[in-house]
């Protein structure tokens, strides 16, 4: 007999469904089987015979579509977890010239101001990069990275060296505020950076009321002038970070309106992480307000993901699509902790640019030739190894656990003490948004040529983003 962990029924448009989560396949369903699976998923009683023999014929349906249908790939077992560092935040500057109104890091500079130095960047590389292990990917963070650009040439240089030599591939991607840019930086770009993401938070006098110059300029003009001149020539992939706050929460749509006339860039709207008391803080009802608009702007985005040049919107609902269409498993959020790592401009190491400061997540230092053997780096990386979602109590039971993967550790941590537990609001946003996007999918695939378009831009994207994987056809429902 199926187990209520893994389906779910709901409706859309007046239209009901039943979810799969092991086989990751959707079925629309008519109103009186809806009724007796919502039962079933409850825990509730039958009421009769005939709810009785309706729920004897799915469970028979269920079993013969799962013997005949292949098994969910996983995309990323514990054991298939290697000791390569596939990446590193390196924070080649915790100073910034920008006082947003919500910085985690302290107005970029994390308790520690300062620059990273030459040596303290040659220790990153040679601790995570040197040992042959084919392609790595390096991301220039802090602060304001581009506040230490002389460091960023000199780890493409030696980035070359190693190439040549053959200790490692390393490509290079860069957080930013846009706020930098001239001739050689431009170059820079050009030449070294894979992947950009630029911070701007939508239409000018949002932006620039909660990201805030410290010479009074404002931001939104200067940067918009230098994204545009960055990413002339797509040399490169980029996209937006966007952080709504209670002044925007009704502003979602004008949000991404702003950001996608600068072009096929992608585009990640995201809810301000700050404390409840906070005046920046979404309160439940603003934070209902946002999931709606982010639902409509998702859909939005699935269709500029068919149709436009390069993937635009998503954020966590771009991963949702990959594993629906691919039939494949999430049993992580991210790979925070095991194969990509961030590194201080002082060389502390920690599981994630999000984990800096925190002292019990402090991995070492790359200053120590033994850091990765040391039982301080190995059991803080257990930790994140074990954190499955199928390890995580609330989210073993949940039917959305292998779309979604689990709410971020550091999230987790900051709200419950606990890197395992589930964020509630998380849940509600990723349910929301998996119950509105699906339907549409399903939509999308029952077009044969939509669905050919949609399986190759995924497959591009996500190649571009994690190596190359195959991808099967979805079940239409």
């Amino acid at each position: 007999m199926i187990e209520a962990r893994d389906f779910h029924v709901f409706s859309k448009d007046e239209q009901h469904y039943l979810f799969l989560a092991q086989p990751v396949a959707i079925f629309k369903i008519d109103a009186s089987t809806a009724d007796v699976l919502a039962r079933k998923e409850s825990g509730a009683a039958l009421e009769d015979v005939e709810q009785e023999q309706r729920w004897q014929k799915v469970q028979d349906f269920i079993a013969g579509y799962c013997a005949k249908s292949p098994a969910a790939k996983v995309m990323r077992r514990p054991e298939d977890i290697t000791d390569k560092v596939m990446g590193i935040y390196l924070f080649v500057s915790q100073e910034c010239n920008l006082k947003c109104s919500y910085c985690y890091g302290d107005e970029g500079e994390y308790g520690k101001r300062g620059r990273m130095g030459e040596q303290t960047m040659e220790q990153a590389m040679e601790a995570f990069f040197s040992r042959g292990q084919g392609n790595h990917f390096l991301i220039f963070f802090g602060g304001e990275p581009l506040m230490n650009f002389p460091l960023m040439k000199k780890t493409a240089a030696l980035a070359e060296s190693y190439r040549e030599s053959g200790k490692g591939d390393i490509g290079f991607g860069i957080v930013t505020n846009g706020t930098f840019c001239n001739p050689e930086i431009k170059e820079f770009f050009d030449n070294h950076i894979v992947d950009a993401t630029f911070s701007l938070d939508g239409p000018g006098d949002l932006n620039d009321s909660q990201r805030v110059s410290k010479d009074s300029r404002s931001v939104f003009h200067t940067a918009q002038d230098n994204i545009r001149t960055l990413t002339a020539g797509n040399r490169f992939n980029w996209a937006f970070r966007s952080i709504v706050t209670s002044a925007g929460h009704d502003r979602v749509a004008e949000i991404y309106d702003t950001l996608e006339q600068f072009g096929p860039g992608g585009i990640g709207i995201v809810n301000v992480d700050v404390p409840k008391d906070s005046p920046l803080h979404l309160d439940d009802e603003q934070y209902r307000k946002f999931v709606a608009q982010i639902t409509d702007i998702n859909r939005k985005g699935l269709r500029s993901f068919i149709e436009g040049e390069q993937a635009v919107a998503f954020e966590y609902p771009f991963y949702v699509l990959f594993h629906f269409v691919s039939r494949s498993h999430a049993l992580y959020h991210c790979n925070a902790g095991t194969n990509l790592l961030a590194v201080t401009a002082e060389g502390d190491v920690y599981p994630c640019h999000r984990f800096v400061g925190e002292e019990a997540f402090r991995m070492g230092n790359v200053d120590d030739p033994e850091l990765r053997s040391s039982d301080r780096f190995q059991n803080i990386r257990q930790q994140f190894v074990d954190a499955t979602v199928d390890n995580r109590p609330g989210c073993r039971d949940c039917w959305a656990r292998y779309l979604c993967g689990g709410a971020c550790a550091k999230y987790s941590y900051a709200e419950h003490g606990d890197m395992r537990q589930p964020v509630e609001r998380h849940c509600y946003y990723m349910k929301t948004v998996i119950e509105n996007i699906l339907p549409d999918i399903v939509s999308v695939i029952s077009d044969p040529q939509a669905r050919s378009r949609l399986s190759t831009r995924l497959q591009r994207a996500i190649s571009n983003r994690h190596g190359s994987h195959s991808l099967d056809a979805a079940q239409p429902a």
